[in-house]
């Protein structure tokens, strides 16, 4: 099953996702960009997207992106876009951003294509995949975040307001390495602190401020691999998320917003971006005791 099949099923409960790999295979549709049924009720009866709240603006003199808007639940098609042949997702599922400090100057083009307009057209795979194409804020300009010169983030700006999108795949559902994606997200660089949250992440469960401790959860990042999982593995993620035990690793970064990934300790499974990755034994003999004795309420299913 692919990225787009899947499209970050790992944020949510979701029982049906076997059935879904399946029915993407029988129907070789592109269904990357429509939120699953059980995403968007979870979603919408919780109050949060993939980002759990209004990020804080950190009371540090180094340039800040701070959230305007509240998190809007998601429903119907998903907020994406692709440029220079990576997929993109809005942060906050479209959540406007004040950039404080620094400017978006740079320009790297403007969303020519409307993806809404293909989605489900029996030719339509083609130009899904075209850059500068987008679910949303067709005719923006994006432009390069002057802390993020690899593009992992970029920023959009459409009807004076500006948005905020993150890499989540590569467009022709080619493997990013935990590598890949770590040294373009250069998370070293950017994070001050880890929390783990509750899987809907409202609800601090620890938190890790030393940054030599900090380095080394990254470090055991660096050494996952990406994962091929079989359909009975996918029922056990499905199964993981449904009685309590996923959680979420929320990074906060300097310029005030964070980085949130997925992870089932008792699985040793992580998400970045839209993919899963397997975890070492190593990760968690250096990640101590912050991932021991988690609790949280299990999620309703609806």
């Amino acid at each position: 099953m692919n990225n787009k099949d899947l499209f970050k099923t790992i944020g949510y409960v979701d029982e049906n996702l076997v059935e879904k790999a399946n029915t993407a295979r029988r129907t070789h549709k592109k269904t990357f960009a429509k939120w699953g049924t059980m995403a968007a009720c979870a979603a919408l009866i919780l109050g949060i997207s993939i980002y759990s709240s209004p990020l804080k603006t950190s009371m540090t003199n180094s340039p800040q992106i701070s959230q305007q808007t509240p998190v809007s639940a998601p429903n119907g098609v998903r907020k994406i876009l692709n440029y220079n042949g990576y997929r993109y997702a809005f942060v906050s599922d479209g959540a406007q951003f004040k950039f404080t400090g620094m400017k978006p100057e740079k320009s790297l083009g403007t969303l020519e294509y409307d993806m809404n307009q293909e989605i489900g057209k029996d030719d339509g795979d083609k130009d899904l995949d075209k850059d500068y194409s987008s679910t949303f804020a067709v005719g923006g300009k994006l432009y390069e975040i002057p802390t993020y010169p690899s593009h992992f983030r970029i920023a959009v700006k459409y009807e004076e307001q500006f948005y905020l999108a993150e890499v989540v795949a590569k467009v022709n559902d080619a493997k990013m390495t935990a590598k890949e994606y770590l040294d373009m997200s250069n998370l070293k660089k950017h994070v001050k602190d880890i929390h783990v949250l509750n899987h809907v992440g409202n609800e601090e469960l620890k938190k890790m401020t030393d940054h030599v401790a900090v380095e080394s959860i990254i470090d055991g990042l660096y050494t996952s691999t990406t994962a091929s999982l079989s359909n009975k593995e996918y029922e056990a993620i499905a199964g993981a998320q449904s009685q309590g035990k996923s959680y979420q690793l929320q990074f906060n970064l300097k310029d005030g917003t964070h980085m949130a990934m997925y992870i089932i300790p008792e699985l040793k499974v992580v998400s970045m971006g839209d993919a899963y990755y397997q975890l070492s034994d190593n990760f968690f003999d250096q990640s101590g005791e912050l991932f021991s004795g988690l609790e949280q309420e299990v999620l309703p299913l609806y």
